[in-house]
């Protein structure tokens, strides 16, 4: 895993509107698959928050996370699957992943010394 965190300027009066703003992006060749049956992401994550037009925050974490399946057979089968791929990548993943982004925004913005803002369970 690896973590950035960067303070870009003072955060606003509190009940200030910040702007956020975030992507999700895949390593390329995503995913990588070491041994059969076993799948490995690099999911990058970014958040950035602005107020007005003058950024304030910005987080990157990149996660490396790897899934096993029981049967090797079907999870290739499935994994052949476009659409199902995709589907995986880019939801269920940041499902999984996203509480664990949010508290390292949450945490990163503490480090600096700066009031955390909550982020929703989803953006």
């Amino acid at each position: 895993m690896l973590l950035h965190s960067e303070s870009l300027g003072p955060l606003p009066a509190p009940g200030s509107e910040l702007r956020l703003e975030w992507k999700q992006q895949f390593a390329d060749g995503d995913p990588l698959s070491p041994v059969p049956a076993a799948l490995v992401f690099r999911p990058k994550y970014e958040l950035s928050a602005s107020f007005q037009t003058s950024p304030v925050f910005r987080q990157v974490t990149t996660f490396i996370v790897a899934f096993q399946a029981q049967d090797a057979a079907t999870a290739n089968e499935l994994r052949a699957d476009e659409e199902l791929r995709k589907v995986f990548m880019e939801h269920q993943l940041q499902k999984t992943l996203w509480p664990l982004f949010r508290q390292h925004v949450h945490d990163g913005m503490s480090r600096l010394g700066m009031a955390p803002v909550s982020l929703p369970w989803l953006l």
